[in-house]
């Protein structure tokens, strides 16, 4: 019996439809992929507000309307809707059997399986092909990353630029007056990515103990001495590829204590930058890291209830999700030529802050490119 595989879903915020069918679509659609003698053909279903545009800029194989099988599906006393729409193509196909995305809709598993389908429920993507990046796969990663280096910028000029007021704050460089925010720095990092046709989604810019929780976009105000996270990862609006970088900095003349972490971090990262490499397991280069940072003193576990040292994961895979395989952390996968991974270890302390350097690399047969290629600066004058 043959299967086929089936997803039901918006390629705006599904990147295994934006992959297989090359094209933004805000509203969910069809995607049948059926075997073949030529191979895996792909059928794309479509509105008629859809169809003709699926047609000149999709990557599908074939194009079909999708009221057809609406109408046969209704012929057939099936309730309306993309489920039945896809069962009425799947059965005029002769096919039973449809393996689908792990995120399936379930009302939308129910239906099929209430008119005779066996589905199966693929872990992780439906296209674990897209772990390795082709070429112009990575000129887009590439293309992506030095807009954030870029967007890095930004938030490095308008730092220098500040000026430090006697409560230790810093101050705009348009107005001596306004007590400076992460939303002044997240502005002129945002403003510049949108100009240039990035879409950023919750840049971090985290100051002081906000940083010492890794996520915390921070909204409190930056001051002088203190670490200052900056986590830029901006999604390219043509493509849908992402770019991922963090720099963290201190503006002013940093503490030993800073200083310390974070050349612990950087060495860290020169580990796991040094050590990425196809055949190579993520897990021995997040432990060779964590090992590291344990002989430095920056120990890693629980103390008062919270979280602290290097408690994430050393990297991921980017592609058209900004999380996605390989990890590199203590989930043993192994690296492969051309995937595009980060290298992000960090140090966090609730009473110090945080410390946190990622790069994103290609990785080659006997190392890796590194994407980022942007200096690594602890103090900002």
């Amino acid at each position: 019996m043959t299967t086929a595989q089936l997803i039901i879903s918006a390629s705006e915020h599904d990147a295994d439809m934006l992959y297989i069918s090359r094209m933004f679509v805000p509203d969910a659609f069809i995607a049948i992929g059926i075997e073949s003698e030529k191979g895996s053909q792909w059928h794309g279903l479509f509105s008629p507000l859809e169809v003709d545009r699926a047609k000149k800029q999709s990557g599908f194989h074939h194009i079909h309307l999708d009221s057809i099988w609406r109408e046969k599906a209704e012929v057939l006393g099936w309730a309306s809707g993309l489920a039945s729409a896809a069962a009425a193509f799947l059965k005029e196909h002769h096919i039973k059997k449809l393996t689908v995305p792990g995120q399936f809709p379930l009302m939308y598993a129910e239906q099929l399986r209430a008119l005779g389908f066996q589905i199966t429920a693929q872990q992780g993507s439906l296209f674990p092909q897209r772990a390795i990046k082709s070429d112009a796969e990575i000129k887009q990663l590439a293309r992506a990353e030095r807009l954030t280096k870029r967007s890095m910028m930004q938030a490095e000029n308008f730092l220098a630029a500040c000026s430090i007021g006697n409560d230790n704050i810093l101050r705009h460089p348009d107005d001596a007056k306004t007590k400076v925010k992460s939303k002044h720095v997240r502005a002129a990092i945002e403003t510049f990515l949108i100009s240039q046709g990035a879409m950023p989604a919750h840049t971090i810019v985290a100051c002081g103990k906000e940083g010492a929780d890794p996520h915390n976009i921070g909204s409190g105000f930056i001051r002088a001495q203190q670490s200052i996270i900056i986590d830029i990862f901006p999604r390219l609006l043509d493509s849908g590829y992402w770019g991922d970088m963090t720099r963290t900095y201190v503006k002013g003349k940093a503490p030993a204590t800073l200083k310390k972490m974070y050349q612990t971090v950087r060495e860290g990262q020169d580990i796991g930058l040094n050590s990425v490499a196809n055949g190579v397991h993520g897990e021995r280069i997040h432990r060779a890291i964590l090992e590291h940072f344990d002989k430095q003193g920056f120990k890693t576990g629980l103390k008062g209830g919270k979280q602290t040292g290097f408690f994430h994961g050393t990297g991921h895979g980017v592609g058209l999700e900004i999380h996605e395989s390989p990890r590199i952390s203590v989930r043993d996968d192994v690296l492969q030529s051309n995937q595009v991974v980060t290298v992000e270890p960090g140090l966090y302390y609730p009473n110090i802050g945080g410390i946190r350097l990622e790069d994103m690399v290609v990785v080659r047969e006997h190392g890796c490119d590194n994407l980022t290629k942007h200096p690594r600066k602890l103090e900002i004058t």
